[in-house]
């Protein structure tokens, strides 16, 4: 068996995308919760390639930035074209950068996000088995304009792809259109690119013309034509919206076919780089952003928004914002609570209704249950922290922490004046303000606070176990 040549890709991304009437590059506007390049890159990783070429604009570091971010950034080779002078003269600097490469390479647009691995992998076999010097990606439409047409010869062979602007009223009435992807011999493609002039109506070097360069020297251009979804680009606002709602939809399928129970795709948001694990559940209107994991058997919905968080086996949240935390196994969180940045829950801990919190840890089965804010504190297990309650961490100059101690009970209004500690099973009384230490099993009371010894350790008093029934109200 012949040893098959290697693979290279160059993704053609210099566009500055005017229509969007943007000042960011038109493949950095986001959809799924990654850049469109991003999307390329991803779909392009799996196919055991020797590099891939990103083909950028002077602004390169912007590019490089927003891929980095996303995490897609590692391998790549990045290339300028220094002027749009079309996308012959794109691919023409894509090959430059890979220097002696002999091989197949597979040219696609950097704002084409529907496009597939599997389909990717279909036309570099396409061309790689036919011995062709090129494949082309096609589909058929119903409405082809604003794109390529493709013209065929004899059976499957392209003659030649004729941009709109160039077609005669025939061609225009061609329904397959050319997807701007192709699989090419990369020498045939660097002889090609050499012989590619600029006159046309848009006075630019365009890959297509390569096709009938190619038909010129006696070689045959084969076509693959795909599913037209997954060839939609974007060259304005509403096409980036459409192709949002396209990504969102593929990878809500691609999540119900994993196990997971999406009540209504429709209504729910997750973007592509969110890992969910079967049997969690996903209620209507909930959004799954950047690299949040869901754990089997967590609830989260309706109406909650997780950033880059973590939702442990079996945790529910509902009505909530979590952002850069981590929650634990049968944690909760919720209604109408917003949980930034730093927070861990521990097992079975819970923050309730009108609960902020931030830089935060909650040890097994401690709560807070009603409106009380939570910042710079390290809570341990069994503590239950009273409705009212404010960890009043800013000192006007700096930042301070508030440590409670396990089986601890802070009453209805209490302020802990940070930085302070709050003893193992010690409490305070409400509408307390503590601005010093209270030891073990110790009681603090009154404004400010006064320390009764051995009057702590209200749990054991109530007699529920550490943590307190988890029904009670504010205490």
């Amino acid at each position: 068996m012949a040893r098959r040549r290697p693979r290279a890709a160059v993704i053609l991304a210099a566009g500055e995308g005017k229509r969007l009437k943007s000042s960011r590059p038109k493949v950095l506007h986001r959809a799924a919760g990654r850049p469109l390049l991003g999307h390329v890159v991803a779909a392009l990783r799996p196919l055991d390639l020797a590099d891939i070429v990103v083909v950028a604009s002077p602004r390169v570091e912007e590019v490089k930035a927003d891929l980095e971010a996303a995490g897609l950034a590692e391998g790549l080779s990045f290339a300028i074209q220094p002027r749009p002078l079309g996308t012959g003269d794109a691919a023409s600097a894509g090959l430059a950068s890979l220097g002696d490469f002999d091989g197949t390479v597979i040219v696609t647009p950097g704002d084409s996000p529907l496009l597939s691995s599997d389909t990717l992998s279909r036309l570099l076999e396409l061309r790689e088995s036919s011995g062709a010097p090129a494949a082309v990606l096609t589909a058929s439409l119903d409405d082809p304009s604003g794109y390529g047409r493709v013209v065929r010869g004899n059976g499957s062979v392209i003659e030649r792809i004729v941009e709109e602007r160039d077609a005669s009223p025939e061609e225009r009435d061609i329904r397959e259109i050319n997807a701007s992807v192709y699989a090419f011999d990369s020498s045939a493609l660097s002889e090609a690119l050499r012989e590619v002039s600029d006159d046309n109506a848009q006075n630019e070097i365009y890959l297509t013309d390569v096709v009938q360069i190619l038909r010129s020297h006696g070689g045959e251009v084969l076509a693959l034509e795909t599913d037209p979804l997954e060839i939609v680009g974007v060259n304005d606002r509403a096409q980036l919206a459409e192709a949002a709602r396209l990504l969102r939809e593929r990878t809500c399928r691609r999540w119900l076919d994993a196990g997971v129970s999406i009540v209504d795709p429709s209504t729910t948001y997750i973007d592509a780089s969110v890992e969910i694990e079967p049997d969690a559940t996903i209620l209507p209107f909930t959004f799954l952003e950047g690299r949040t994991v869901v754990r089997s058997g967590a609830e989260v919905g309706p109406q909650s928004r997780i950033v880059d968080s973590e939702i442990g086996p079996g945790a529910i949240v509902t009505f909530a914002v979590v952002r850069d935390s981590r929650l634990g196994e049968g944690s909760s969180v919720g209604p109408f609570a917003s949980i930034r940045p730093g927070t861990t829950l521990g097992p079975g801990a819970r923050l309730g209704t009108f609960v902020e919190s931030k830089n935060t840890s909650l040890g097994r089965d401690s709560k807070a249950n009603h409106l009380a804010y939570l910042g710079d504190a390290d809570i341990g297990s069994g503590v239950n922290v009273g409705a009212g309650t404010i960890t009043c961490n800013w000192d006007g100059v700096d930042k301070n922490k508030t440590v409670i101690d396990d089986d601890a009970y802070i009453s209805s209004d209490t302020m802990l004046v940070a930085p302070v500690r709050i003893g193992k099973r010690a409490a305070t009384g409400a509408g307390a303000v503590v601005r010093d230490d209270v030891p073990d099993d110790a009681l603090a009371v009154g404004m400010p606070a006064r320390i009764l010894e051995g009057k702590g350790d209200r749990m054991k008093k109530r007699g529920g176990a550490p943590g307190g029934d988890p029904s009670d109200g504010p205490e």
